[in-house]
């Protein structure tokens, strides 16, 4: 039976069917910020659970941030690239009304993980640096530099 919401009548599946989409497309565009995660994880792992976490957000929202970005850029340089994405994705199978969205994954999904991974490892070489300065000092790092600086 159809619900009413405001004198219009709507059927229950579309809204949960539009709600799944939602999910789906959600997933989709997360899956490479989790990927640069992971990679990070696999080549510099975190000593704490601490350090993972600060890591992980730092890789999601990074890849979130300059993903899109870093795509706009991608496609200004190249503009043939999208209408060839597409064209991929006209071949794969999907949906008429998803090959704009699905070549625009094939796209974004890359540059969405390259602007993750170097967060993972710039943030995990500070949080290193910081626990090495905690440890060490600040002055013997300076005069440690220094003798590599000068040859000493």
């Amino acid at each position: 039976m159809p619900t009413v919401i405001k004198g219009k009548k709507v059927e229950p599946t579309s809204g949960a069917g539009a709600g799944w989409a939602a999910v789906k497309v959600a997933i989709a565009f997360g899956a490479p910020a989790a990927i640069a995660a992971l990679i990070g994880m696999l080549i510099m792992p975190p000593r704490t659970v601490r350090e993972f976490i600060s890591r992980t957000t730092c890789t999601v929202l990074s890849s979130f941030i300059l993903g899109p970005l870093l795509t706009i850029w991608v496609i200004t340089w190249q503009p043939g690239l999208l209408a060839q994405a597409v064209q991929v994705a006209a071949h794969t199978g999907v949906a008429e009304d998803l090959h704009s969205l699905m070549g625009l994954f094939y796209v974004m999904g890359p540059c969405m993980l390259i602007a993750g991974l170097p967060a993972w490892w710039v943030l995990g070489a500070w949080v290193r640096w910081a626990q090495r300065m905690q440890e060490q000092g600040i002055p013997n790092w300076v005069a440690e530099m220094k003798g590599k600086i000068l040859g000493k």
